[in-house]
Order: C-alpha cells, then sequence, then structure tokens
C-alpha cells in the first residue's frame, strides 16, 4: 500500500479522492449526474432525431434565439412578457421536435425491415420538415431582428425575397 501511496505523491496527488477527482473532475463540482445525461442524451439525439449533436445543438440555439430576440422584441414594442406566451413557445418547440423525430424514426424502421420505397418517402419528409422549421424559426428571429432595430416587421424578409426574386429573373 505504501508504493501506491509513493506512486500517487509522485505524480502530485495527496489523496485516493485527487485521483479520482483528477479523473472524473465533474465529481469535484457535484456535477456527475448531469454530464452522465449528457453522455446518454447524445446518442439519443442521433437515433431520434437524425441530427449530430452539433446539428442539434444549433437547432437549439436557433430555438433559443427566436424566444430571446422575442423577448428583446415585444420588450421594445412595450408589452408585456407572460408565462402564456412561453408555454406556447414551448409547445411549438415541442411540436418541432416531434415533427423531425417522427418521420426519421419510421425511414429508421423501415429501413430496418428492407422496405426501402417506404423509407426513402420518410426520409425525404424528414428533411423536407426538418428544413421548413429552420425556415420557420429563422423568419421568425428575422421579424424580431427588424423590429429590434427599429424596422418595419417585414423589412429583412422583404430584402431576401426582393434577391431572390432578382437571382430568378
Amino acid at each position: 500500500m505504501q508504493f501506491l501511496t509513493r506512486m500517487l505523491s509522485s505524480f502530485d496527488y495527496h489523496s485516493w479522492l485527487e485521483l479520482g477527482q483528477s479523473l472524473w473532475p465533474t465529481t469535484k463540482y457535484r456535477l456527475t449526474i448531469a454530464s452522465t445525461m449528457f453522455s446518454v442524451m447524445f446518442p439519443l439525439i442521433d437515433r431520434v432525431f437524425g441530427l449530430d449533436t452539433y446539428a442539434f445543438a444549433l437547432l437549439i440555439l436557433v430555438f433559443m434565439a427566436e424566444v430571446t430576440s422575442g423577448v428583446v422584441a415585444a420588450h421594445i414594442r412595450k408589452e408585456g412578457i407572460s408565462s402564456m406566451k412561453l408555454s406556447r413557445f414551448s409547445f411549438k418547440v415541442f411540436y418541432y421536435l416531434v415533427l423531425i423525430a417522427l418521420p426519421y424514426v419510421m425511414s429508421q424502421s423501415f429501413k430496418a425491415h428492407q422496405r426501402a420505397a417506404a423509407a426513402l418517402m420518410f426520409d425525404w419528409l424528414h428533411l423536407f420538415l426538418l428544413s421548413q422549421i429552420l425556415l420557420e424559426n429563422v423568419v421568425s428571429v428575422l421579424e424580431n431582428l427588424a423590429v429590434i432595430s427599429g424596422k418595419e416587421k417585414t423589412h429583412w424578409i422583404s430584402k431576401i425575397q426582393d434577391k431572390l426574386n432578382n437571382l430568378l429573373s
């Protein structure tokens, strides 16, 4: 036992607890449960939503940008912020996540059962809904940013529409 204690001290650890906290630093801050939950959630995110961790984090950031810009825009419009509006936003995010997950999980199920046509249809639906949901959130953020910057709500959307129309003509 003394040999192990000397070996520990040669690495500048004064106890087994210090070694353990060095190997598992979340224990030092009592974040072990939170870090374990993240470790468990990341593979589930990929399996349920068909998005890697970075894409899912970006999706959550878009949702956060929408709610944050909406709160700031409401403050500028001198509107009250209510729990009802936050509940509506939470419901919308839940609804969006279900719309993203459902076709992905179905496509994976059909692929596993060698039903290529159905899998292809649900793959397409997954990408379509994901794209549409992202577009809707970006539009909402742009509307909020226009209000925040003192412009008409449709200012940035109109600019983008004009650019697209010029590109296509």
